[in-house]
């Protein structure tokens, strides 16, 4: 992160044409250059799904968003996400500066619960619970 001398909590995108068309070129790298490969699976996924390049890009930029959010908080396995962290992310979005639109939010949070249903199978835990019926729109995997 900006002002943060230990390149292992600084993130940042780059794109990348040399990689297979199989796989997103859309990669997300730590400070030293290492590849996300918890966000990148996820991406080349979607990639395999033929999901566009400007969508792929777009779900790069939110999780990209969210990873520097939560590496913040001392890089913790996405296995830790529940329902109580995913409202400080969202209070942590409402008080930046400038404030991102709802549909950013929202856009975020919906490629985060992709995220992690990709990789676990089912929704942040405590949600429901903790923040009452939402609108989502659909992964695009096509789940819900």
């Amino acid at each position: 992160m900006k002002g943060d001398p230990n390149p292992m909590y600084y993130f940042r995108l780059v794109r990348r044409d040399s990689t297979p068309a199989s796989r997103s070129p859309f990669r997300l790298v730590d400070g030293e250059g290492r590849e996300v490969a918890w966000v990148n699976d996820f991406l080349d996924t979607q990639r395999l799904r033929g999901l566009a390049l400007c969508s792929l890009r777009i779900y790069a930029y939110d999780l990209l968003h969210f990873t520097r959010w939560w590496c913040q908080l001392s890089c913790r396995s996405l296995s830790e996400l529940h329902a109580e962290l995913l409202a400080d992310y969202v209070r942590f979005q409402l008080d930046s500066h400038p404030q991102p639109t709802p549909q950013t939010i929202n856009h975020r949070l919906t490629a985060l619960r992709c995220l992690y249903r990709f990789h676990y199978g089912h929704d942040i835990p405590g949600e429901q619970a903790r923040l009452g019926h939402t609108y989502r729109r659909s992964c695009p995997d096509g789940s819900h």
